[in-house]
Parts: C-alpha cells; structure tokens; sequence
C-alpha cells in the first residue's frame, strides 16, 4: 500500500515541478506538489521504519532512530493538514474572484505562502525534537523526560511516549488545531459548492467558450481538493469516535487508516490531473 502511495505522489512531484518555471504555472498545482512532496516523507517512515519493525518484531537501532522517523511524521502530517486550509482558500479565490485570480495568487504570494505552511509545520514538531532520554534515579530505567512519537511493535501502531508532555501534545494541541482546519475547510468548501451549483444551474446557457473552460476546471479542481480532505476528515472523526481494543484494532486505526490516507491522497491527483496521468510509464 505504501509503496503504491509513494509512486502515486512522487509522479505527481515530478510532473508538477516541471510546470512552476513554465507558462502552465499555477498556484493550485504548487500547492498539490507541496502536498505530494509531505505524504513522500510520510509514506517512506512506513515503508523503511514501521514495515521494517512490524515484519521483523523489534524496533532497529537505538530509540532516537525511531523517534526521528516520528518527527518527520508530524512535520509532513501537519503540513498537509494546513495546505489543505490553503487550498480552500485558493479555491474560493479561484471561484468569487476569477479575473483578479493570478494577481492574488502570484508566483511570488503562493511561495510566501508555502513557506508559512511549513514554517507552522516545524512549529508542531519542535517539542518533539527537544524530548531526550535519561536514567531516572529510582529505578535506573530508561524514562523518556521529552515529547517522543515512534512506531510500537507491542500495538502495531503510531503513538506517543507515556510522558506529560507528550500527553499534551496527543492531546488538545494535536487534535484542536486539526479539527479547527478542517472545519474552516469544511465551510470553505460548503461556500464554494453553493457558488458553482449556482453558477452553473443559473448561467450554464449564457456563458463563453473560456467563461466556461475556466468555470469546468474550478469544478474539477474543487472535486478533487475535496475528495482529498474528505479521507482526512473521516480519519479524524474515526480516530475520536473509536477506541482500540485489541492489537488489530490498533493497527487499523492507528497505522493503516493513516498510510492509506496519504495513499488516497495521490491517487486522487493522478486520477483527476491529466498532465500527471501522462507521465504514467504505460
């Protein structure tokens, strides 16, 4: 499933790249590419960490090993919680204001914007990166004193240390910030839909031959971003409603409902973007 995944995501990084520095630029396709580019770095901690220890049943090399791969997680995840909120945006700009569209969404404003992303992103990792290891006194054990997240053989799933601060973080600050994108998402998206049933129920007679180019593409482009985030969203309301009571359980929800998310996620692009299908090697 990985590997499916990250061959669906690295084309659509290939394809889209090619286009930043040539007149088929668009800011919607930097934004797709930047969303491909985080569920790569996903999708390989599955495929060289998780898959690895899940077949062989320990973790290999020391714990900092794969506290690392849980940091590269957090930081891709979080990335593509927050392009997506930039997507609806871009979409909804697209959709109300289609003649000042590539004014507001210049070259120059979407790298900006990208880099706000990312920069947000690292944010969310940073306690991650600061979690250490140390012999506590009493017991001369290994207690983890950080906020670590690694891949448990014992549950076949994704977690965080047992540590204070790594409760806060599994916590209030990694669910309240994500359901607050998603949501600000979901309205976006509720907005748009109106404007373009609308649009297209009231003045699909009237409009030109471009008018209407340009209005079959902001249709397709919107089914596919939210074709994206609904996978998302169902992962989100999943992992809240339900509670892991046995190994496999744990595995599905935890582990494989996350891997396949990011496996959906390009199968999407490659499904809805003709210029990524072209690249497709048969």
């Amino acid at each position: 499933v990985g590997l499916l995944g990250l061959f669906c995501n690295a084309l659509i990084v290939c394809a889209l790249y090619k286009s930043f520095r040539a007149s088929t630029f668009s800011a919607f396709s930097v934004l797709c590419c930047s969303r491909a580019f985080a569920n790569c770095g996903t999708l390989l901690c599955f495929i060289v960490y998780s898959g690895p220890v899940a077949l062989i049943g320990h973790p290999y090399g020391p714990e900092l090993v794969g506290r690392k791969f849980g940091h590269i997680t957090t930081l891709t995840y979080k990335s593509v919680v927050y392009v997506q909120l930039a997507t609806a945006f871009n979409r909804l700009i697209a959709t109300f204001l289609p003649m000042r569209y590539r004014e507001i969404c210049s070259r120059k404003r979407i790298f900006i914007l990208l880099v706000c992303v990312w920069f947000i992103a690292c944010l969310h990792s940073i306690p991650e990166f600061l979690g250490r290891s140390r012999q506590s006194i009493d017991n001369q054990s290994t207690l983890s004193d950080g906020c670590g997240y690694t891949f448990f053989y014992d549950s076949l799933s994704w977690d965080y240390l047992v540590t204070p601060c790594s409760a806060l973080l599994g916590g209030p600050l990694l669910f309240y910030p994500s359901y607050s994108v998603f949501l600000t998402s979901i309205l976006l998206n509720v907005v748009i839909f109106v404007k373009l049933s609308y649009h297209t129920l009231r003045n699909s007679k009237k409009m030109g031959r471009q008018t209407k180019e340009r209005h079959r593409k902001n249709v397709r482009y919107f089914i596919q971003s939210f074709l994206q985030e609904l996978m998302y969203i169902f992962e989100a309301l999943f992992l809240q409603l339900t509670r892991p009571h046995n190994r496999m359980f744990a595995f599905v929800s935890y582990s494989l409902l996350w891997e396949s998310t990011h496996v959906w996620d390009g199968l999407i692009v490659v499904l809805y973007r003709p210029d990524v299908r072209s690249r497709l090697p048969c």
